[in-house]
C-alpha cells in the first residue's frame, strides 16, 4: 500500500485504475481493493458497489432467474454455445488467430418470439418499474476467498472514488469488522429508474476517452 500511496492514498491498494481521466461517474459504480484490518495482519479483499449498482444487480439477477425458470432443460440446451473457428491460417496450415462463431439467437414461443436475452431485458424493465428491489447499505463477509477475507460493501454514494472507499473502510473498522446491514433502506429517489444498459448508453464514454465532452 505504501508503494501505491501516490495512486490510492495509502490506505488501500488495487489492481484496478481508480482515477481514470475523463471516465464518467456512471462507469465508476464499483471497485475491487485490498486493505488491512485493525490488527494490521488481516487482509480484506473487498468489493464496493454503490446502492445504484446493487439495485441494478438485484433487478438483473431477479429477471434472469425468472427467464431461466420459464425454460426447460431442452430449451436451454438450444442456447448458442461459445465456439471459435480459425480466422487466419498460415501457408503451412497453422492457425494464427480464431474468431467467435456467430449463431442466430434462439427465439422462444414462451417469450412471444423473443430471445432469452430480450426476455431478461423486458423482465428487468418491468421489475424496476413495478417491483423495485429494496437496497440497504451493508457489509457482508465471505470466508471462501483464497486470498484474504472477502468483503462486499454496499454504500449509498453517487460514485466510487478514494473518498468513498476511505469512508467505507472507516465505517467498517468502527463497527468491529463484521457483517452489518443498515436498519433503513436506501431512499427510492437515490435509485435508478432505468436498466443499467440504458443508463450507460446515455453517456458517450468513448468520446470521454478521447477527451471530448460527455453528453
Amino acid at each position: 500500500m505504501r508503494r501505491d500511496a501516490a495512486e490510492y492514498g495509502g490506505r488501500f491498494t488495487s489492481h484496478l485504475v481508480l482515477n481514470e481521466p475523463g471516465r464518467p461517474d456512471l462507469y465508476n459504480q464499483w471497485f475491487d481493493f485490498y486493505f488491512l484490518g485493525m490488527d494490521r495482519f488481516t487482509i480484506w479483499n473487498a468489493e464496493i458497489v454503490t446502492a445504484r449498482q446493487a439495485f441494478w444487480d438485484a433487478a438483473h439477477n431477479e429477471a434472469s432467474s425468472r427467464a431461466y425458470a420459464a425454460l426447460g432443460d431442452a430449451d436451454l440446451d438450444r442456447e448458442p454455445k461459445l465456439d471459435f473457428e480459425p480466422a487466419d491460417v498460415s501457408r503451412t496450415g497453422k492457425v494464427l488467430t480464431y474468431r467467435i462463431v456467430k449463431r442466430e439467437p434462439v427465439r422462444y414461443v414462451q417469450f412471444d418470439g423473443r430471445t432469452l436475452s430480450e426476455q431478461i431485458d423486458l423482465l428487468e424493465t418491468a421489475i424496476i418499474r413495478d417491483e423495485p428491489p429494496v437496497i440497504y447499505e451493508s457489509f457482508k463477509l465471505d470466508w471462501s476467498y483464497a486470498y484474504g477475507i472477502g468483503l462486499r460493501i454496499v454504500q449509498d454514494v453517487e460514485v466510487i472514488n478514494q473518498a468513498a472507499i476511505e469512508a467505507a473502510i472507516d465505517r467498517f473498522l468502527a463497527i468491529g469488522e463484521t457483517d452489518w446491514v443498515s436498519s433503513e433502506a436506501v431512499p427510492s429517489d437515490h435509485l435508478p429508474l432505468v436498466r443499467e444498459q440504458e443508463a450507460l448508453a446515455s453517456v458517450d464514454y468513448p468520446s470521454a476517452q478521447l477527451g471530448m465532452p460527455v453528453r
